[in-house]
């Protein structure tokens, strides 16, 4: 959950938020500060601070302890002292970063999800990252090409350092698929909708499909991947200047995701009030054989509940619906770019060293692994990905999900558009719950409100 918040960070960030913190740092270029290795005894007796999210939830005591490893390691490489700095939610690190870049003074690094790159970026406090910075954290060719899209806006003008990455795959329950004489996950959506209702045929009790499609962030990628394996454009064109949420595409898609329930019932009605914590515990309790909206996170929460050691992971469907391949124009996605960075703000100029060190020590072997282990969370650099795929093989659908991932957009209104979608998703998810149907008409209206608004701020 701590990781869902930081990439729903923009989702918070007003405009008037945006302009007190570019007028705050308004004109103000790189520092031009060489950030380069040091050895350790330079940094004894120094300090860093690090924002990042508070530990809490159902892994608030793993959290708590990757967040000492580092601060252990950091110590042990630099004799530096790390601090943490948590916040609770989008709204309070937002209200961090405002106030920090106004005052000139606050944490030293800055954790931020995917799409909040733009707004960071638009502020003005953060400096590029020089070839010579990428090559004390071993250089860009070091990382898994996908988690570089969201570290800025173009290659050159990179601000943040990636340091996790939560790719989502299809979950399914093993044990339920042996049950009903299936052998392999399903590779298309006809498969899928295939084997769910096999599942539920066979499988008393159980319905094929969980869907969340009341969560405040999953509902919109589900989305998103299907109008692009549809064909459709993405949401937002190349030059931010046009927003695409009502295209004939956008409602084939919508229209597909809510006919799991109304047309085919692989989905039970329960589901259309789901947030991600239900769905999951849906799962957990054996009550639906798969989700299409799943993390490694899956396997660790199902011990001691009947999902325990029948937790299988696998690609994401991309062949649409009725389909053999792919249509003309579309995309093979399997999962949007999806993790988190590490950045500097230019009023920590002087600890920039010391800073990359402790990004240096994030990347590392030890670290990209512990973090596995820990939390589930997927190595951002060939290394680590070497680490984790010897430690569990299944870590490997997530690694070339990843691999393949698609970036969404770091347009500033790419926030707008998120909360647009989820609003006009949950919106249409209420309504069939209420009204007992689907209705083409009030998703159109839907989602002609979430385009006019999010056109407004283009």
């Amino acid at each position: 959950m701590v990781r869902k918040l930081k990439r729903a960070v923009p989702i918070t960030l007003s405009l008037g938020g945006i302009a007190v913190l570019a007028a705050a740092c308004g004109g103000g270029g790189s520092t031009g500060a060489t950030k380069s290795t040091t050895p350790a005894k330079s940094f004894a007796g120094q300090s860093l601070t690090v924002l990042d999210g508070a530990p809490t939830g159902a892994d608030a005591h793993q959290m708590q302890q990757y967040y000492n490893d580092i601060a252990r390691l950091f110590h042990k490489r630099t004799g530096a002292t790390l601090h943490w700095d948590y916040y609770a939610s989008p709204a309070n690190e937002v209200t961090t970063v405002e106030t920090s870049t106004v005052s000139g003074s606050g944490p030293d690094v800055i954790s931020y999800g995917t799409s909040f790159v733009g707004t960071l970026w638009a502020t003005g406090d953060f400096a590029p990252l020089s070839q010579k910075d990428w090559k004390v954290l071993g250089g860009q060719g070091s990382f898994i090409k996908a988690d570089l899209f969201d570290s800025g806006v173009s290659p050159s003008k990179s601000i943040g350092v990636p340091n996790e990455t939560n790719p989502f795959t299809l979950v399914y329950n093993t044990a339920d698929f042996k049950k009903a004489g299936i052998t392999s996950p399903p590779k298309t959506w006809t498969q899928l909708v295939n084997d769910a209702k096999q599942i539920q045929s066979k499988v008393p009790g159980v319905s094929g499909l969980g869907i969340d499609p009341s969560d405040p962030y999953d509902p919109w990628k589900s989305i998103y991947f299907l109008n692009l394996q549809m064909g459709g454009k993405k949401w937002v064109s190349a030059n931010a200047k046009q927003v695409r949420l009502d295209t004939p595409t956008m409602r084939q898609a919508v229209n597909f995701y809510f006919s799991l329930y109304s047309h085919f019932h692989i989905v039970p009605k329960q589901a259309l009030g789901w947030n991600g914590a239900e769905m999951g515990s849906a799962f957990d309790a054996n009550k639906v054989a798969m989700v299409i909206i799943g993390g490694y996170g899956y396997k660790a929460a199902a011990v001691g509940t009947p999902a325990q050691g029948h937790v299988g992971f696998a690609l994401l469907p991309t062949i649409p619906y009725g389909h053999s391949t792919l249509p003309k124009g579309a995309q093979p996605i399997e999962t949007e770019t999806t993790g988190n960075y590490w950045a500097i703000p230019k009023y920590a100029a002087k600890k920039e060293q010391l800073a990359l060190a402790f990004e240096k020590i994030t990347l590392s072997r030890a670290i990209q692994l512990d973090q596995f282990k820990l939390l589930g969370w997927i190595p951002v650099n060939h290394a680590g990905v070497k680490a984790v795929e010897s430690y569990s093989k299944t870590a490997v659908p997530f690694v070339k999900a990843e691999s393949s991932a698609l970036p969404t957009s770091v347009a500033p209104v790419w926030s707008y558009v998120e909360t647009g979608m989820e609003t006009a998703i949950g919106n249409i998810a209420s309504h069939m719950a209420t009204s007992g149907g689907w209705s083409s008409a009030y998703a159109d209206q839907q989602l002609s409100t979430a385009q006019a608004t999010a056109a407004a701020h283009t």
